[in-house]
């Protein structure tokens, strides 16, 4: 993937993932903070792992983990 295609792809899935958040605003509760409100965020980005992809114990996710160690990223 091309680094115009890669960034392409972030900023689609983030805002994606930006507005089903912001769509469910009205039903949080007022007394969720920061922490409350980081764990359905994460939950969310979770979401959009799909199709096996999410199992860390494959060979592609480690090199994935790899390279991001040794790079520092």
């Amino acid at each position: 993937m091309k680094k115009e295609e890669q960034k392409e792809f972030i900023e689609v899935l983030i805002n994606h993932v930006k507005l089903e958040i912001l769509s469910k605003l009205d039903e949080f509760p007022d007394d969720w903070d920061g922490v409350e409100l980081r764990w359905f965020i994460a939950e969310r980005f979770a979401g959009v792992v799909w199709g096996g992809w999410e199992d860390k114990r494959k060979s592609r996710y480690k090199r994935y983990d790899n390279y991001r160690m040794i790079r520092g990223i």
